[in-house]
């Protein structure tokens, strides 16, 4: 359990925070709503600052440096 409770804490806080909220807001949807809910989160995640420092660290094998914006 720590291991898991460790990456978390060593990720992205933008990008933890939008998984959250993306979580909750999924959970009373239909399945087919929760997919395109999720879609659109992972593609703005994916245009996030966070997410192009977390791809160059794992490219370069150094811990990223995240900004949250």
């Amino acid at each position: 359990m720590s291991t898991i409770v460790d990456a978390i804490v060593a990720s992205s806080p933008l990008s933890v925070g939008l998984g959250k909220e993306a979580f909750y807001a999924q959970i009373e949807l239909d399945e087919h709503r929760a997919y395109d809910l999720t879609k659109a989160v992972m593609a703005m995640n994916a245009r996030a600052d966070d997410a192009q420092e977390g791809m160059c660290a794992f490219l370069e094998k150094r811990p990223a440096t995240w900004s949250s914006s």
